[in-house]
């Protein structure tokens, strides 16, 4: 079962590090947004496999709270920005 939580973490590594390719290289505010909350998802997917991996479930209330902070700031952002950018 190790080999399994291993493979879910090493390929939220590599969906991570593609994450922050497009982070550095997006071409509009809006891409950086959507791979900021693509980036904070993956990091709540790792601690829960990590979790899950450690059979330790104490930190579930912190992540559900975390997750939701993330979307409502990224909601937001948006929400902003296409009061900003004129429609294309």
């Amino acid at each position: 079962m190790t080999w399994v939580f291993l493979t879910t973490l090493a390929l939220l590594a590599v969906a991570g590090l593609l994450v922050v390719v497009r982070l550095l290289i997006g071409r509009t505010t809006l891409d950086r947004i959507v791979s900021v909350d693509v980036l904070v998802t993956l990091i709540v997917a790792a601690t829960c496999a990590g979790m899950g991996w450690q059979q330790d479930g104490s930190n579930i209330a912190l992540l559900a709270a975390f997750a939701l902070l993330a979307f409502i700031g990224s909601i937001s952002a948006a929400r902003l920005i296409e009061r900003k950018e004129p429609y294309r």
